[in-house]
C-alpha cells in the first residue's frame, strides 16, 4: 500500500452509516446556479452513503435516445427563465451534518453508471477554437453511443444546430435537424466522470455554474470517476454538496466546449474531515494526488497550482519549499484540465509511489 498522509475513511467503521437515495426530480435539482441559501434536497450524517441521480442539461439534443419520463418531467417543470445564469443541471444540495467552514468534505465515488448509453458533444461558441474551425460559426452536435461493456463510444450521428445554442435545455425533435453519419471508423475511450461537483460557495447570492473555483464546481477533470476521492473545502454549515454535468468521455482541455454530456448515476460516500485542510480541490486516485487551480489566465492558473502543490508537499509530506519545488520539476505533471469554462483549469499530478514509508 502506498504511503498516504491522510487516513482513509473507507476502512473506518460503517456500522452507524446509513444509505440514502437521492433521485433527480424537479424538487431536488437546481439549474444553472450555486446558491448557499438553497434548501437541502437531502440531509445525511458524516460517513453515510448516497446514491445520486444526475441529469444532463444536453438531453434535449437527442430526446429520442437521451430522455425518459423522469428527465422530461424535470425539463417541463423548470421554466427556461429559471435555468440561469449557467447551463448545468445539478442534483442537491446535500447537507452533511457536522460540516463547518474550514473543514474538508471527502467525497468517495464508489461507482458510476449511465442512465442511458447516449451522450452529446457540442462544438460550442465558447469552444477554444470555435471561430477558427467551425464554418460559418455554426454550432455542431455529435451524439455518441457507449458499448455494452462501457469501454468505448462510437459516433451515432451529427448535425448542424439550428440557430444559436442560447437556450439551456432546448429540446430538438429528430425532424427539426438533418442527422448525418459522422466520424466513421472511429471510437472514443469511455471515461465516465462527474464534470461538476462541489460545495456551496461562501458568498451570498446566485452564482453561475460555469466557472470552477476553490469550492470545486465545473472542474471537468475526466479522472473524477469511480474508485476515486475528491476533497473539497467547506465554506458553509452542512457543506451543501451538489453534482451533475456528467460526461461519458472527455479529453484534457475539453477543447470544443463540452465533453460527451450524459445523465449518470453515482454512489458516493461523504465524510466530514476535520483532521486536515486545504484551499484547493484535491483528487486522490490509486496512483496520484491531483491538485487543482483555476484562473481566467492559463499561465496564472499554472502558477497557482504549482504553488498549491508545493504547499501540499510542505504541509503533508514535511518537505521544504525548495525540496518540493525540485521534486515537482522532475516528478510532477503539470497539465491542462480545461480551457473553456471562463476560469481555465490546471492540475498538478503527484505520483504516490515517490513517497516511501517513514522508518520508525
Amino acid at each position: 500500500m502506498r504511503y498516504s498522509p491522510f487516513k482513509s475513511s473507507l476502512a473506518s467503521s460503517i456500522k452507524d452509516a446509513s444509505i440514502h437515495s437521492l433521485e433527480a426530480t424537479p424538487d431536488t435539482v437546481h439549474w444553472g446556479h450555486w446558491d448557499r441559501s438553497l434548501r437541502p434536497s437531502l440531509i445525511v450524517k458524516s460517513g453515510d452513503f448516497v446514491y445520486v441521480e444526475t441529469v444532463t442539461h444536453h438531453a434535449g439534443d437527442a430526446p429520442d435516445v437521451m430522455m425518459d419520463d423522469g428527465i422530461r418531467a424535470i425539463y417541463e417543470a423548470i421554466p427556461e427563465a429559471e435555468r440561469e445564469p449557467g447551463p448545468h443541471l445539478l442534483t442537491g444540495p446535500i447537507y452533511v451534518k457536522g460540516a463547518e467552514p474550514g473543514d474538508i468534505l471527502e467525497v468517495q465515488i464508489l461507482d458510476m453508471e449511465p442512465r442511458n448509453p447516449y451522450g452529446s458533444n457540442l462544438s460550442a461558441p465558447w469552444g477554444y477554437l470555435f471561430n477558427e474551425v467551425e464554418m460559418h460559426e455554426q454550432e455542431r452536435v455529435t451524439i455518441y453511443k457507449m458499448d455494452d461493456k462501457g469501454q468505448w463510444l462510437t459516433p451515432a450521428f451529427g448535425y448542424q444546430y439550428p440557430g444559436s445554442y442560447n437556450v439551456n435545455g432546448r429540446i430538438l425533435q429528430p425532424n427539426e435537424v438533418t442527422r448525418e453519419e459522422t466520424m466513421t471508423h472511429m471510437q472514443v475511450p469511455a471515461r465516465i466522470h462527474m464534470g461538476t461537483m462541489g460545495t456551496a460557495p461562501a458568498q451570498d447570492g446566485k452564482f453561475s455554474t460555469i466557472p470552477p473555483g476553490h469550492f470545486g464546481g465545473n472542474v471537468d477533470n475526466w479522472r473524477i470517476g469511480a474508485d476515486t476521492t475528491m476533497y473539497y473545502p467547506v465554506f458553509n454549515d452542512g457543506a451543501l454538496l451538489s453534482l451533475g454535468d456528467a460526461h461519458l468521455a472527455q479529453g484534457d482541455s475539453e477543447l470544443d466546449g463540452t465533453g460527451v454530456e450524459a445523465s449518470v448515476n453515482a454512489l458516493l460516500r461523504v465524510t466530514v474531515r476535520k483532521d486536515f485542510s486545504f484551499t484547493q480541490p484535491i483528487l486522490e486516485t490509486d496512483e496520484h494526488w491531483i491538485i487543482h487551480a483555476f484562473h481566467e489566465n492559463l499561465e496564472e492558473a499554472a502558477r497557482q497550482v504549482s504553488l498549491a502543490a508545493i504547499d501540499f508537499l510542505e504541509k503533508y509530506y514535511n518537505k521544504s519549499r525548495r525540496e518540493a519545488y525540485s521534486f515537482l520539476a522532475v516528478a510532477g505533471d503539470l497539465q491542462i484540465t480545461q480551457v473553456v469554462n471562463e476560469n481555465k483549469g490546471m492540475h498538478m499530478s503527484i505520483p504516490k509511489e515517490a513517497f516511501l514509508p517513514e522508518k520508525s
